[in-house]
């Protein structure tokens, strides 16, 4: 804990700062004032000497302790270098402990199973599973939950949201039809549909003016091989132009793009009928990219063809917002989803600070939460300076008689003053 201590400190300050003084820092040093950190010890029953951060709001508060807010490598202790910080965590730890104090009881996610769907509760070396993201997910207050919806009538009454992650094959008859009774009470959902068969969801998203493209994206890549540099078909999709929706708004202060992988594009329409939802792009593609029909057909190949392929920029994630109208001119809960073209990007194996951000804060705007508290742990930047030896004698001759010169030629210039 002592490697990250001043960090720690120096972030509470800054969150003192920030909130505008709605969050109160105190400062309690055991061996300064003994008698204050003793009355802590027994009301939050603090057992051990550790170091911690005692988060409390209104009567319910949570205990982090400072040492488990960084990973440390301790790598260069062996060679008798000092420990490093590889990743520093405690913004991420204080903030969801923040969040899940003010918010109160979890939200609760029903996660649908039996259509090929990504595991959730896999093992964090399932590099197709989905355990990292439900790890960020459950520390933001949100309780993920098990939906098969062919061994039980509809989506639970006490579900806030529904999340579909990457069916492989199409959903039952029944399954879809709870689905659309769900999202007409009206519901929250967040849907990720990888590239390929039909799943049955492409008629209720058309619906809400979400038109999921049967295609594929690709781009073409420089590759080096044996044979020199040469022009490759690469279907990593890359996220690179955001709205200014609530869902999205805050990669405006972190920058950078967003790794979709294999991805299908989305086609923005009007929703059917009197639907008063209104659908919007979140993520784009640059003009790059073009988009095949998918599955290929027999024969075809991924390489552009002019006139018969689509050519970017694509939406790849979508967002669904609406009101319906309620009695006596009150609004009811509105219907809320968030759309993805693509679900291999948040498995273990390819998941990224950045997608795991994307996916945190998708869902806090789906379940209503105005400000997301979703942070990725930081990896502190190593800087060193390498200096030949001619450099380094540079240096220190500047030190060593360079300094004390411009001191006496300081002395100089004042004793000369004085005299004149």
């Amino acid at each position: 804990g002592s490697l990250i201590q001043e960090d720690v400190q120096k972030l509470l300050d800054e969150y003192k700062y920030k909130s505008g003084g709605k969050v109160k820092v105190e400062l309690v040093q055991p061996y300064l004032d003994f008698q204050a950190a003793q009355k802590l010890a027994e009301k939050f029953k603090l057992t051990s000497n550790e170091n911690v951060v005692l988060v409390q709001y209104a009567e319910r508060s949570k205990i982090l302790k400072v040492a488990e807010m960084a990973e440390i490598d301790p790598g260069a202790m062996m060679t008798g270098g000092a420990a490093r910080v590889k990743s520093f965590q405690a913004e991420e730890k204080i903030s969801s402990a923040i969040s899940a104090l003010v918010q109160g009881k979890p939200a609760k996610v029903y996660v649908t199973e039996g259509s090929g769907e990504y595991n959730l509760n896999s093992s964090d070396k399932d590099p197709a599973g989905y355990s990292l993201l439900s790890a960020r997910l459950s520390s933001q207050n949100v309780e993920l939950l098990p939906l098969k919806l062919g061994e039980q009538e509809g989506v639970p009454a006490d579900a806030d949201a529904v999340m579909v992650a990457g069916p492989k094959f199409a959903l039952p008859t029944a399954s879809i039809a709870a689905l659309q009774a769900y999202l007409g009470q009206p519901g929250r959902l967040l849907l990720l549909m990888d590239p390929g068969a039909p799943t049955g969801l492409e008629k209720i998203l058309a619906e809400q003016g979400v038109v999921m493209d049967a295609d594929k994206i690709f781009r073409k890549v420089a590759v080096l091989s044996t044979a020199g540099l040469t022009q490759g078909v690469n279907e990593e999709t890359v996220g690179t132009r955001f709205s200014v929706h609530p869902a999205i708004r805050w990669i405006e202060n972190v920058g950078g793009s967003i790794r979709f992988g294999p991805c299908r594009s989305i086609t923005i329409q009007p929703a059917v009928g009197a639907n008063p939802v209104k659908a919007e792009m979140l993520v784009e593609t640059s003009d790059r990219y073009w988009a095949k029909a998918w599955p290929l057909a027999a024969g075809k190949k991924s390489d552009f063809v002019e006139g018969e392929d689509r050519k970017g920029p694509f939406t790849v994630a979508a967002a669904v917002d609406g009101t319906v109208p309620g009695d006596r001119g009150k609004e009811s809960p509105a219907l809320r989803a968030v759309v993805v073209g693509s679900a291999a990007a948040f498995a273990n194996q390819n998941i990224s600070p950045l997608e795991v951000d994307f996916m945190v804060n998708a869902i806090q705007w789906v379940l209503g939460r105005n400000e997301s508290l979703g942070i990725s742990p930081k990896t502190p930047k190593d800087f060193s300076v390498s200096m030949d030896e001619g450099q380094q004698r540079v240096i220190m001759l500047s030190t060593l008689l360079g300094i004390p010169a411009l001191t006496g030629l300081l002395g100089f210039f004042v004793w000369w003053r004085r005299r004149s």
